[in-house]
């Protein structure tokens, strides 16, 4: 016995230092031998037509695969992939979001009408879930363009050339060309899934590379975090986008291949390795049918995860964001307050002023509501006779209201009127208007705070401004845990229009609450996402692929590499006082040192080759 396990140790040895000596297993270098030595035998004994023609796959790959150009055309093709479907189609968004404003407006007119100072329960929550799954919603026009080009490229058969052309790069780092089609699924190309992309490693024979590949395919840009990205770069990168979708897509595959090299050093040090093949189809040209049936059934999918997981999430985590709720004490405090207001509005009017009756009793919240429904639509009209159908149609639902809502000037029989009574009601119940919106956000930022979500976006606070983070984002980012697309959505829910203001875009209404905020503060955030925890789902696919051990693993260890890079960037950036440009340069010539050092780290000699 003894015997046997030196024979079986000296053997273990040999073959290690023969990998170490040729950069290849022993198996593979007699395959490859073999067929070297087929092919000179056939070329002694053969005799073949010089003008061999050469297919025209052939050909391109004889440019798309070369050693030098191939890279750089992969290069260029994935900025062209972020140009097209990031920039155009953040452009198409301008046109969909009046739409999906439309729709929010719609479906407030069936809830009940909100109270001058607290609006009704059975109004705030389903508005809050809607708010959240529309803020999400408005990004399908980049979806739909992001599938449309993976589909082209994977029917065209240029998928299979990334991955041979990934494969010198991450033989380097612990892993293979196999692991290329897990990471593509996952999000090398925006637009992935982390579910699919562990799947697909089932298929690596090389243990090594099976666990490294899929504890960082969550690491990949997977479709859920395109919002929040598209959401910050819209906000602070606007000139830059196409340059800063390619620096997330590449800077998370620089990332991960240094994260693979440290647990194929480490962990992972004692797996097994195998051998990779890979087989190249043929180009095809793509079918126009093809391509739209497999980006149709990809956005439905989304859309299909947005109806389900984020409306439940989003439910749940506007409930902790709203329970308790501000105390009675608070409520009668804001109460008389706005009753204070309402004083000094009938004071400013005046009791012998004509409309002063129009305000008694509960008219004076249909007065309300018909005045931020008036802004509302005239806001969005376009054009004279757009604005004179408005103005007729309000004219007919209230005509006096109509008065005061047109400053006191209005047309009757032809001849242009100036009431000096409605403007000055008109001028009375403005400052009211802005008294009663200081009210209600006062009331959703106390609310908010003292909520479930709060307490803990607050408790953590002092370690993530580090990051630049503040409780706001702390909430969204612990929302995001059970499903990416949760972060945009609570977002929505926090950063809320006030009543009778037109719908602005999330953007639009983050920049109006988070003054302080730089392009520092979004590349931060930005880096965190890129590393964050797989989301529940993806956990679980860990879980039955490799084992409970590594789920955890999985869960803890890119909460602690992201808040190490959002705090070196944005601490280091503020120290050193860069712009958000500057910082993310700086940021990715680092890690890309740090990742091409790595590459010539030799292997740890304890694994064995199966």
């Amino acid at each position: 016995m003894g015997a046997g396990e030196e024979i079986l140790g000296r053997v273990d040895s040999e073959r290690e230092r023969f990998l170490s000596q040729h950069k290849q297993a022993a198996e593979a270098f007699i395959a490859q031998k073999r067929y070297e030595a087929a092919e000179r035998i056939a070329g002694l004994v053969l005799k073949r037509e010089r003008d061999v023609r050469r297919t025209l796959t052939d050909k391109i790959d004889a440019v798309v695969c070369h050693r030098v150009v191939g890279p750089i055309i992969l290069v260029g093709a994935i900025y062209a992939f972020y140009e097209l479907s990031i920039v155009q189609g953040y452009k198409i968004t301008a046109y969909t979001w009046p739409l999906l404003a439309a729709f929010r407006d719609f479906c407030a007119s069936f809830l009940p009408s909100p109270g001058l100072v607290f609006d009704p329960i059975l109004r705030t929550v389903p508005l809050g879930v809607i708010d959240g799954i529309v803020a999400v919603l408005n990004y399908i026009p980049i979806f739909l363009i992001l599938f449309s080009l993976i589909a082209i490229m994977e029917d065209s058969g240029y998928m299979a050339r990334v991955a041979f052309i990934l494969d010198r790069i991450f033989r380097n780092f612990g892993l293979h060309g196999q692991s290329a089609l897990p990471m593509i699924l996952s999000g090398v190309f925006v637009g992935g899934c982390a579910i699919p992309g562990v799947m697909a490693c089932r298929a690596i024979k090389d243990q090594r590379a099976k666990l490294a590949t899929i504890l960082i395919c969550p690491l990949m840009n997977c479709l859920a975090k395109i919002p929040l990205y598209v959401l910050l770069v819209g906000m602070f990168f606007a000139a830059h986008k196409g340059i800063i979708m390619f620096f997330i897509s590449t800077i998370t595959i620089i990332i991960a291949l240094s994260v693979s090299k440290i647990l194929s050093l480490t962990v992972l040090r004692k797996a097994e390795t195998a051998p990779f093949v890979l087989e190249m189809p043929a180009y095809h040209v793509p079918t126009v049918g093809g391509v739209l049936r497999r980006c149709l059934e990809r956005t439905w999918l989304f859309v299909k995860k947005i109806i389900t997981i984020v409306v439940a999430v989003t439910l749940i985590i506007y409930v902790l964001m709203n329970v308790p709720g501000i105390g009675k004490d608070r409520k009668v405090d804001f109460q008389n307050q706005f009753d204070g207001y309402v004083k000094t509005f009938f004071k400013k009017i005046g009791k012998d002023n004509p409309y002063a009756d129009l305000f008694a009793g509960a008219n004076l919240s249909k007065f309300a509501i018909y005045w931020d429904d008036y802004k509302k639509a005239k806001m969005g009209a376009k054009g004279k006779e757009a604005k004179k159908a408005i103005d007729d149609t309000f004219k007919e639902r209230n005509s006096e209201f109509f008065k005061i809502v047109k400053r006191g000037r209005y047309v009757v029989d032809g001849r242009k009127v100036t009431d000096k009574y409605a403007r000055k009601v008109h001028k009375a119940y403005k400052k009211l208007h802005s008294k009663r919106n200081k009210i209600k956000r006062e009331i959703k930022e106390e609310t908010i705070i003292g909520s479930v979500m709060g307490r803990i976006g607050r408790f953590i606070e002092p370690v993530t401004s580090y990051a630049g983070f503040n409780w706001r984002i702390n909430i969204a980012l612990i929302s995001s845990f059970a499903a990416k697309e949760n972060s945009v959505a609570t977002l929505g829910s926090i950063y809320q229009s006030p009543p009778g203001e037109k719908e602005k875009t999330l953007g639009a209404r983050m920049k109006e609450k988070e003054t302080g905020w730089t392009p520092l503060h979004a590349l931060a955030i930005i880096l965190f996402m890129t590393m964050y925890p797989p989301c529940i789902p993806t956990l679980l696919m860990v879980k039955l692929e490799a084992n409970t051990r590594w789920a955890l693993f999985a869960t803890f260890y890119p909460i602690v590499l992201g808040s190490i890079i959002a705090i070196l960037v944005f601490t280091g950036g503020s120290l050193l006082g860069l712009s958000g440009i500057q910082a993310m340069i700086a940021f990715y010539l680092l890690a890309l040192g740090i990742t091409v050092s790595m590459a010539f780290i030799k292997k740890n000699p304890e694994s064995t080759v199966t």
